[in-house]
């Protein structure tokens, strides 16, 4: 299903909110890097102009919901590792509540429950997604991802099908399948999210 959001590419200060997005250019920059990725490469699989990435690395233009998207899905990584740049800790780390950082970009605010450096494989974060949002552009990466309905009402988009979820509800899927989210009610939606990717090992010669 085509997101009519897909081609929008907004200008500096159009309407993100870019309290929180401190650090996230740079580590688009390194994510990048590691992959051994161009910018003109990055620039094509998100669908943006080279341009309008090297403003987004370069912290001189906020991104949108849909730009961050779309570049988590061509970096293949989930969207909360865009946000976070934790070190390791030790072997339990604890995030009270009233201490995890909310980051808000236009119709999204996310915390992000789970450093990656401690926890290789694994996201967890809350999500607040407005209704005025457009949707979330289809994506698909490695792993599974599980949510769960806090609050409003929140829709799962693929290809062929769909499901709607409500407050209480969950859905499990392969993040492989193309998927988005979008907020069909009057009300955000407030939903938690876990991915995984499954580790495997190579069998004994």
């Amino acid at each position: 299903m085509a997101d009519p959001s897909a081609e929008r590419q907004s200008a500096p200060g159009d309407g993100a909110d870019g309290r929180g997005l401190a650090g996230i250019g740079e580590r688009i920059r390194r994510l990048r890097a590691e992959r051994g990725l161009p910018g003109t490469g990055l620039a094509e699989a998100a669908r943006l102009t080279a341009e309008r990435l090297a403003a987004v690395e370069d912290e001189a233009a906020t991104p949108t919901l849909p730009e961050l998207t779309a570049l988590a899905g061509a970096l293949d990584v989930a969207l909360p590792e865009l946000f976070t740049d934790a070190v390791p800790g030790p072997a339990a780390v604890v995030m009270r509540g009233d201490e995890v950082p909310t980051v808000e970009s236009g119709d999204l605010a996310v915390q992000v429950l789970t450093p990656r450096s401690v926890l290789p494989g694994m996201y967890a974060a809350r999500y607040r997604l407005d209704p005025t949002s457009v949707g979330v552009r289809p994506v698909q990466h490695e792993g599974h991802d599980w949510l769960y309905v806090l609050s409003g009402e929140l829709r799962v988009e693929f290809e062929q099908d769909s499901v709607t979820l409500r407050a209480g509800d969950s859905a499990s899927f392969g993040a492989t399948v193309a998927h988005r989210l979008v907020v069909p009610g009057g009300e955000p939606a407030e939903f938690l999210a876990v991915g995984a990717t499954l580790l495997t090992t190579d069998p004994p010669a």
